[in-house]
């Protein structure tokens, strides 16, 4: 329920609080491991990674879309399906055209088929779906949430290796305000 009142007001604003990004990533591996089991997904944390300031339903759905459409092109795909979901900090990046010193990257890599050169292009646009049955929108609201926090998703795939990368600030900038103790020369 709480994702389709998302979807119809898209122009939401994030509820931001503090929160453990990995507790967020335990329970997409939860979620994804009970729909599909025989996928097997690891964990490769940075345990130096602080809390983040998140909209955590909104983060937790992202890269939950991610996650499942990794796992929805491996059976049958790669003899060996294999997820891997990791997180490690992100220094001195441009993310949205703003200069950050630290941020912080999730990453979602899979070895299956890779994406078709036939979706490359378009991909992230709504109903567009390389698989029957798929509704094209899980990328599109992934990349809604994240950009929503003022961060990027970025991919690279061939066949064996796909690889989603959610990178996002710790405390993204919310319009004209300004984030609790800063000034406009740490901005």
């Amino acid at each position: 329920q709480s994702l389709v009142d998302r979807l119809l007001a898209p122009h939401r604003l994030p509820a931001f609080r503090r929160v453990n990004v990995h507790e967020l990533l335990l329970r997409v591996k939860g979620v994804v491991q009970a729909e599909f089991p025989q996928v097997p997904i690891a964990l490769d944390f940075d345990a130096s990674l602080p809390e983040a300031e998140v909209d955590p339903a909104q983060i937790t759905q992202a890269v939950l879309n991610v996650v499942r459409n990794a796992a929805q092109a491996l059976p049958g795909a790669a003899s060996d399906p294999r997820i891997v979901v990791s997180t490690r900090i992100a220094r001195n990046v441009t993310i949205a055209r703003r200069m950050h010193r630290i941020a912080f990257a999730i990453g979602v890599e899979d070895n299956g088929p890779g994406i078709p050169d036939a979706l490359r292009e378009r991909m992230f646009y709504p109903l567009v779906s390389g698989r029957e049955g798929g509704s094209g929108l899980g990328l599109t609201i992934a990349q809604t949430f994240v950009a929503q926090h003022g961060g990027t998703i970025e991919w690279e795939s061939a066949p064996g290796r796909t690889l989603f990368t959610i990178t996002l600030p710790f405390e993204p900038a919310r319009g004209p305000q300004r984030l609790r103790g800063t000034t406009d020369a740490s901005q």
